[in-house]
């Protein structure tokens, strides 16, 4: 039906719907009441996120589903005998939190792990801290000792080093940005790393003059050391990774999306959902590996993977695939791709642009074939060539097949090109951001900065200039690297700053409240193709809400942190409830 004559339809009902809503008004009462609501809400201040964004006084449910939203007097209406009813007194409700960009099942494995919290610490210091988790080690001893959140940022620690903390012991330590890992010798030996082990592609293995590794490894090379650690029971991790819900629900977050899965993590997913402990919706990425491999036998691949998966439309699912185009950009680790040289520390340009894990041809192949086979393809690009790289392959993609609503997304987008940026618009490429990064911190002001220089350094975490492009902006955590909590991240999405009185990160592309609750609410809805039924509170959809214990639209934006989660419901469930 064309556009014009859908407004001629829409003109020659108007008559007729106002007849209807005229006949409905003059209903008794008791006729509405007929079948009650199992809950209604009253008194609040709901922000339903429609296309208005209006706000109401009163939500009621009936099953899973929202049948209606309004007025205290008109849903008061649909109490019955046994309905639930909570007075909301004066507070505010939010469509629940989605998280889409986040790696769940993995990350939960590292919850008891020895941590160094990204703080940045000097190799000396780092040292101190593992002896001191070593001496804390429970009685059950593990054959691996493993390190999480180790700030990499300016860190290099040698073999040495790395034997020194635990010499016969297997060590891994593991950078908290997601992609470095140190092994000491042991680890090394378990893994069949040595002085002829190539290059994976997608990765690196640091080496000293004789060719002999460093313990070092970056990105896809860590991975070698990963797939060598003994593996806990299944029951374990899917007990861990509910404890990771548990606290994602005490966030508000209701729907994620795995942004790197496999079918070890498949598996506990699914084992929650088989014994009904999955409280969250989950939007899985195939992780593709060995990526020198041919488009088709990489897109073969992520087709099985999606049919082995499709568990349940609502629930459970994995039809996104995720590649790694970079890696980080952050000083020594120099992975992600740039479109110029990186600068040393002395702000002398080099001969570095950082790696090339695709050729543009078998992207482009990539990409076209995932999109052919109706997959959203989920990009992780930090460097501005990778960015471009990633838009090439979209529009070779679009030329190729045409626009097939697949929702592509780009995540991180640490630095985009201003030539870039209106291609996301006309390319209808989602901006996947993780904006809780948008702040001076060390990764930034240690790592970062000098080795860009002041003009590219303008171009970071470009939020505004993407919005102003009219580019779709979904929000993400990318937690385990960092915090999943969305409310601190919107804090940062205002403030581009870590705290009142701090220097704000390029405070221009700071975004309004509005824009960021929408990125994890109805865009990040749209982007993990559940829309239908999650990101606002309409009648219809499913009553994922959250209830918190603050008006986020009428506080300072440094307090955004602050803000607490009171319950959190799913399919009408209250799934989490803050102690009282």
């Amino acid at each position: 039906m064309g556009r014009r004559h859908e407004r001629v339809f829409r003109t020659a009902l108007i008559p007729v719907v106002s007849l209807l809503v005229g006949l409905i008004g003059v209903l008794p009462a008791p006729t509405l009441a007929d079948t009650p609501a199992d809950l209604v809400l009253l008194h609040g201040k709901i922000h339903t996120q429609d296309a208005g964004r209006s706000i109401a006084q009163a939500l009621a449910v009936r099953g899973n589903t929202i049948i209606a939203v309004g007025a205290d007097e008109s849903l008061s209406r649909l109490i019955g005998t046994h309905t639930r009813t909570v007075d909301l007194r004066g507070r505010v409700v939010l469509p629940g939190i989605i998280d889409a960009h986040v790696h769940p099942a993995e990350s939960a494995q590292d919850l008891d792990k020895c941590s160094m919290h990204d703080e940045l610490l000097p190799p000396a210091d780092i040292k101190r801290k593992v002896a001191e988790c070593l001496k804390q080690e429970p009685a059950r001893h593990t054959p691996w000792f493993e390190v999480v959140m180790v700030n990499a940022s300016a860190l290099t620690l040698t073999r040495q080093d790395l034997d020194e903390m635990s010499a016969g012991r297997p060590l891994l330590l593991e950078s908290g940005d997601g992609h470095t890992a140190w092994a000491n010798s042991a680890a090394l030996h378990a893994a069949g790393i040595g002085a002829r082990t190539k290059d994976p592609t997608g990765g690196h293995i640091e080496r000293d003059a004789n060719g002999r590794p460093t313990g070092t490894l970056r990105d896809v090379a860590a991975e070698i050391v990963f797939a060598a650690k003994p593996a806990p029971s299944l029951d374990f991790e899917a007990g861990m990774l509910d404890r990771a819900f548990q606290a994602m629900r005490a966030t508000g977050i209701t729907s994620v999306q795995d942004a790197d899965a496999d079918d070890h993590l498949m598996q506990l997913y699914k084992r929650l959902y088989d014994e009904h402990r999955l409280d969250m919706r989950v939007r899985a990425s195939f992780g593709l590996k060995r990526t020198d491999r041919s488009a088709r036998a990489l897109i073969g691949e992520a087709l099985k993977f999606r049919t082995r998966w499709a568990i349940d439309p609502e629930h459970l699912r994995a039809d996104a695939i995720k590649i790694f185009a970079d890696g980080v950009i952050e000083y020594p680790a120099h992975t992600a791709a740039l479109l110029e040289p990186y600068l040393d520390a002395a702000g002398r340009p080099t001969e570095d642009r950082g790696p090339t894990y695709y050729p543009q041809e078998h992207l482009n192949s990539i990409v076209a074939a995932a999109d052919a086979a109706g997959f959203t393809v989920h990009v992780h690009a930090i460097g501005n060539r990778a960015v471009r790289s990633a838009l090439d392959a979209f529009a070779y993609s679009r030329q190729r097949n045409g626009a097939r609503d697949n929702r592509d997304q780009i995540a991180h987008l640490e630095l985009v090109d201003p030539q870039d940026v209106p291609r996301f618009r006309a390319l209808g490429v989602i901006a996947n951001f993780q904006l809780l990064w948008a702040e001076r911190d060390p990764y930034i002001v240690a790592a970062t900065l000098a080795y860009l220089g002041a003009e590219r350094s303008r171009h970071l975490y470009p939020a505004r200039s993407l919005l102003d492009a009219g580019a779709l902006i979904a929000g993400g955590s990318d937690w385990g690297v960092s915090s999943f909590d969305a409310f601190e991240a919107m804090e940062h999405a205002i403030t581009r700053c870590k705290a009142r009185g701090g220097e704000p990160l390029l405070p221009e592309q700071s975004i309004p409240l509005q824009v960021i609750l929408d990125a994890y609410t109805v865009n990040a809805a749209y982007a993990l193709k559940q829309e239908r039924f999650t990101g606002s509170l309409e009648s219809g959809k499913r009553a994922d809400f959250i209830v918190i214990d603050r008006d986020i639209f009428a506080i300072d934006p440094f307090a955004l942190h602050e803000t607490r989660v009171d319950s959190t419901y799913l399919d009408g469930r209250e799934v989490y409830a803050a102690p009282r």
